[in-house]
């Protein structure tokens, strides 16, 4: 017995004062010859003499700098690789007694061809875990060529994509849009199909964004990091693609490098189209009037963008100015051509009637933005003082709907034109300060303030039976003004110690927003000052094992047409008002996130939890005979925890493997009795498999298949579904001209289908995409356009109409 305590107590204390065993550290800077720019996601291996694995593996920062700590006493051997360069090697490395070895700065020779010559031959990592967030290449998916940056995130686990294009990651579609770290010219979803995938280098997905960040968005940030060329002198890059639904893109890049400056000049007319084919079997009832109805028929959308970009860096000795602007004229546009039929019953009588119901939605904007900058670096490495002007002005934006109701002589029976006209200014300024206090710590503190300000005017008309015409209808006409002012200071702090990484932040903001219309009643004024902390954890324990727990504090805040009060159309049958007294949400986010890397082969998982309060949903209720309303509303709390895991393997050298899945457990507690909802619950889960095929020096080959798990809401349920997809890319002329094939939903699987069920309201959709969905794509890189290397959703982007 003694014996057994004596050997417990000596297990756990050396479980406690293992970590503390004194150990070195080996750092460095990873940068490219000849610029010393620095190189982030490289591969940094440490080999111990003897042994074929590595035994510590990391990567480096933004800056190229990294660490590997916990190295014992022996001799290693360390090894740079990245996609694009010569492989870095220093053997003879001795660890005796020293606790911090710095190699200073290694330099990476770039190979003669540039980044789009090689990837056949070497495959990048899909996915990179940092601290506070995930990186996904953008080269890793064939099927992406030709899309957007939806199309990028296909293979992200917990991301969906419903049949309206709307992405949500863990089940909300509240997340920040940025380019380069600036805000977007557009919002959420609409914002991810204007980007081109081939000026799209890789995205940056922050579940848990530290102090630095923006508060909005409860599920975090979407940054989109663009391609630039690092290479000397001229270079540039075309894409051209096309579909069997008439989708077209092409985009180009052109960029100078000199020694002390870059510029550049870019630009896309993009047109992506969705066809489906549309059903909906709807019952209503108002007091005693039941209408029943169905509508059946084709329904398109097309997000487009036509801009042009521009933008100058120039490089002193401790400082970098920038300035960049883009122009252009971008917006979507939705139609439907549906089969009507209603039937009315009223204390025993009945009428029916059979239709053609028609509709067009077009919303769209001429913009202008520009950005200003200056990154100033002092003597101590990692000192510098960072500064952000921006500028967006959003011109004769317009949304305007129309909808009419024809009988089966086509005369027009019912009617409506609405027009909603709008000015937008963005304004964001930022000022950052980092303050290195040590070799491993740093502080770091700045000030933002960012405004959104929006006016117009809306106005309808109706369709008069009898006098066979339109007519104003006053009484509907309303003006509208909103701002929304947000200023933000920040303080970080983060260190290392040993094995152990931290960051600790707090952000508080101070918000003012104002909302004026005709409609008096409905004007408010709001001022607010909030904290927002956030923490980051990181342990390297021996043998490469890595584990990150982070938490933040965020918030959705109400957009503007969450509150206008007034009535609008999507359709003859489907109206939405605001909701003026809608609350922000606010959400608690917790993730313990494990990752491993084995040789070629590396594994991670994330467990997360989010609870949200006064969470902002949809709702549907009945309007008028045959017509629902819908409204946004602060329907109750809801709650996630899952777990989301990501393997990727390399079977054989021309086989790579990616599995992503997730599942989780999702609840809503409804608090609103008028949604006619209850407290839903539901199990979650997405799989998705995607296998890339080297078939020669040239060819690559990926087949994907994706599993898509029912969900809920406070009103209703989405079915399961699942497809698969194939792509093949060649690569000829010397490897600078790139065709890629890719066909969606193989074996036209894919089915969207919602239910909606109240007390006086049952709605059945189900869409069904047009099939088949075959995209082309060719690309053409010149005088070896080279960009800085990386390494290497669930896009179900098939279907048109769920908001129906």
């Amino acid at each position: 017995m003694l014996k057994k305590k004596t050997r417990f107590i000596v297990l756990i204390l050396y479980i406690i004062f293992n970590p503390l065993i004194i150990t070195a550290q080996i750092k460095g800077v990873i940068v490219e010859t000849g610029t010393r720019v620095p190189i982030d996601f490289a591969d940094v291996l440490l080999f111990e003499k003897g042994k074929e694995q590595p035994v510590l593996h990391t990567i480096p920062d933004s800056k190229g700098h990294f660490s590997l700590s916990g190295v014992k006493a022996g001799e290693y051997t360390l090894m740079v690789r990245l996609v694009g360069f010569d492989i870095y090697t220093k053997p003879n490395i001795q660890i005796s007694g020293v606790s911090v070895l710095d190699l200073g700065f290694i330099e990476m020779n770039p190979l003669e061809q540039g980044l789009a010559e090689v990837e056949i031959v070497a495959q990048k990592k899909q996915i990179i875990y940092k601290l506070d967030k995930r990186v996904i290449e953008a080269a890793g998916s064939l099927l992406a060529d030709g899309g957007s940056a939806v199309d990028i995130l296909e293979n992200t686990p917990s991301v969906r994509v419903n049949a309206e294009g709307e992405v949500t990651f863990r089940g909300s579609s509240g997340f920040l849009v940025y380019v380069d770290g600036k805000p977007s010219v557009f919002s959420g979803s609409q914002a991810l199909e204007q980007i081109p995938s081939g000026q799209i280098q890789n995205i940056e997905i922050i579940t848990t964004p530290s102090a630095r960040h923006d508060t909005d968005g409860d599920v975090g940030i979407i940054n989109i990091i663009t391609k630039k060329h690092f290479g000397g002198g001229l270079s540039g890059m075309v894409n051209v693609s096309g579909s069997t639904v008439l989708s077209r893109n092409i985009d180009f890049l052109v960029t100078q490098q000199s020694k002390a400056s870059r510029w550049f000049l870019g630009g896309a007319w993009t047109e992506r189209l969705r066809e489906s084919s549309f059903n909906q079997d709807k019952t209503t009832i108002i007091d005693d009037l039941t209408t029943i109805s169905q509508s059946d028929g084709p329904r398109e959308s097309n997000n487009f963008n036509y801009s042009l970009k521009a933008g100058y860096v120039y490089s002193l000795p401790a400082t970098t100015l920038n300035i960049d602007f883009e122009g252009g004229y971008g917006g979507r546009t939705r139609s439907g051509d549906l089969d009507y039929k209603e039937v009315k019953r009223s204390n025993g009588d009945e009428e029916s009637g059979d239709y053609f119901s028609r509709d067009e939605y077009d919303l769209h904007e001429t913009y202008f933005q520009g950005n200003v900058g200056f990154d100033h670096q002092f003597h101590k490495k990692g000192h510098q003082l960072t500064g952000n002007f921006y500028l967006k002005y959003g011109g004769d934006a317009l949304e305007y709907f129309q909808s009419d109701l024809f009988d089966k002589n086509n005369v027009q029976q019912q009617g409506h034109r609405a027009w909603e006209d709008e000015h937008r200014w963005t304004v964001r300024t930022n000022l950052d300060y980092v303050f290195p206090y040590s070799e491993s710590g740093r502080l770091e503190a700045g000030h933002q303030y960012f405004s959104y300000l929006e006016d117009g005017d809306y106005r309808m008309d109706f369709w008069d039976p009898e006098k066979q015409g339109f007519y104003d209808r006053e009484d509907i006409y309303n003006t509208f003004y909103f701002q929304r002012g947000i200023h933000s200071i920040y303080a970080i702090v983060a260190d290392r110690y040993k094995a152990f990484d931290f960051q600790l932040g707090v952000r508080g903001e101070h918000t003012h927003r104002v909302l004026e219309s005709s409609k008096e009643w409905a004007n408010r004024t709001v001022n607010r000052f909030e904290l927002f902390p956030s923490i980051h954890l990181g342990y390297t324990f021996p043998n490469d094992h890595h584990l990150m727990a982070s938490f933040s504090y965020r918030t959705t805040r109400p957009q503007l047409f969450y509150m206008e009060p007034y009535i609008t159309y999507r359709d003859y049958y489907s109206a939405e008002i605001g909701n003026p007294d809608i609350l922000p949400e606010y959400i608690y986010v917790y993730e313990l996130n494990y990752r491993k890397n084995i040789g070629e082969h590396a594994v991670s998982a994330t467990l997360f939890h989010r609870n949200r309060k006064d969470k902002i949903e949809r709702l549907r209720v009945p309007y008028e005979a045959g017509v629902t309303l819908d409204s946004m509303a602060n329907v109750g709390n809801d709650y996630a925890t899952g777990l989301e895991l990501s393997i990727q393997a390399q079977p054989l050298r021309w086989w790579n493997l990616t599995l992503n899945s997730s599942y989780y457990y999702y609840k809503v507690k409804n608090k609103l009795e008028i949604s006619g909802g209850a407290d839903e619950t539901s199990r979650n889960y997405e799989i998705m498999l995607n296998n890339g095929f080297a078939a020669g020096k040239n060819t690559r080959i990926q087949l994907d298949g994706n599993l898509v798990g029912p969900s809920v809401t406070t009103q209703g349920k989405t079915d399961a579904f699942w497809y698969m997809n194939l792509s093949v890319r060649q690569q000829m002329l010397n490897r600078k001209l790139t065709g890629t094939l890719a066909f969606r939903d193989v074996f036209n699987s894919a089915r969207y289908n919602s239910h909606i069920t109240t007390a006086n309201l049952e709605s059945v959709t189900k869409i069904r995409p047009k099939y088949p969905l075959i995209t082309l794509t060719l690309s053409y890189t010149f005088n070896s356009f080279k960009q800085r290397s990386s390494q290497s959703k669930e896009d179900h982007d098939l279907f048109e109409g769920t908001n129906h």
